[in-house]
């Protein structure tokens, strides 16, 4: 693909250099090496690319973001001092918020000033399943001696950790339609930041390997709180069985959405298409697809993401 340090495409008579996106591109590689050196804009424009696209572009553009010649008039990074910690900046934006935090920005995130806050919430992918694994097989083991103590049935262990799993693809779906993506109001700063710290800074920086998965201090939280509730709720023989599924299922769901942000699936496996899936719900359809590890609540809840045949496989 020509020069292996730069990938320059023109849009409206300006030039980018797209080379460090190209494999974010939701089109894949393939789709774009025919336009290097070439201009961009009516093919852009053929294929509907969202206002998110057109914000994001104004990242790679040769000597800086280009303020004018784009689908915005305003750059709303105007209002945030990239240089400083960021949380304390978002809740002063007010009805500016919500549209600024759904104008991604290829770059990293700082949010806190305390260097020991910070470090909570970078999480490195491995850390996840290191941490929650254990967890969950010892829950799993503490409730299969309790099946031997009972009356033993390797079915009823399978059908309890499945159980477990199903319940975390609901809460899944369910944390992330109706809370990670309620529209605060402006005049609320704690709602703001709530909803910047728990999931508006992953759409504001979608790139941002070190904030893909769920830190595991907070997780600890939630998984003391979901512990008690399993307790209080299924019987004594099933709770840890279903609270280890539980466990499972939440790792494997920040497997994949790590996965499909950074891996190459190939085409037509299950990855490849929730890569697509996810890619849509990203940048051109935030108010559907709120299934990362399955699509099965979307299609129950009415808010699937229909994908459109491709003439080619992408390649990212």
């Amino acid at each position: 693909m020509g020069d292996s340090d730069s990938f320059s495409v023109q849009y409206v008579g300006q030039n980018y250099d797209i080379r460090e996106f190209l494999r974010n591109h939701p089109g894949g590689v393939n789709y774009v090496q025919a336009y290097e050196d070439r201009d961009v804009t009516q093919k852009m424009l053929d294929m509907h690319h969202s206002k998110a696209a057109f914000y994001l572009l104004r990242e790679y553009k040769i000597g800086g973001r280009d303020l004018k010649r784009n689908e915005h008039t305003d750059d709303l990074e105007d209002l945030v001092d990239w240089n400083k910690p960021m949380l304390r900046q978002v809740v002063n934006l007010g009805e500016k918020y919500y549209e600024w935090v759904n104008s991604p920005v290829d770059r990293h995130m700082t949010l806190f000033g305390n260097q020991i806050l910070e470090n909570l919430t970078i999480t490195p992918w491995y850390v996840v399943p290191l941490i929650w694994i254990p967890v969950s097989f010892y829950l799993i083991y503490l409730g299969s001696i309790k099946q031997l103590e009972t009356s033993y049935n390797i079915l009823n262990i399978i059908g309890a950790v499945g159980l477990g799993v199903l319940l975390w693809t609901l809460l899944e779906y369910s944390l992330h339609r109706w809370v990670f993506h309620i529209v605060p109001s402006g005049k609320s700063k704690i709602v703001i930041c709530i909803h910047f710290t728990i999931h508006g800074l992953h759409h504001k920086v979608p790139f941002d390997s070190r904030r893909l998965v769920f830190p595991p201090f907070p997780a600890a939280l939630i998984v003391m709180l979901g512990y008690y509730f399993y307790w209080n709720t299924f019987p004594e023989n099933v709770y840890e069985l279903i609270g280890g599924g539980t466990i499972l299922g939440y790792v494997l769901y920040d497997m994949v959405h790590f996965y499909i942000h950074h891996g190459n699936p190939n085409e037509g496996s299950y990855l490849y298409i929730m890569k697509r899936y996810h890619n849509h719900h990203h940048f051109s359809h935030h108010e559907a697809g709120f299934g990362i590890s399955s699509q099965l609540w979307d299609f129950v809840f009415g808010t699937v993401i229909r994908l459109k045949k491709l003439a080619m496989g992408i390649r990212w």
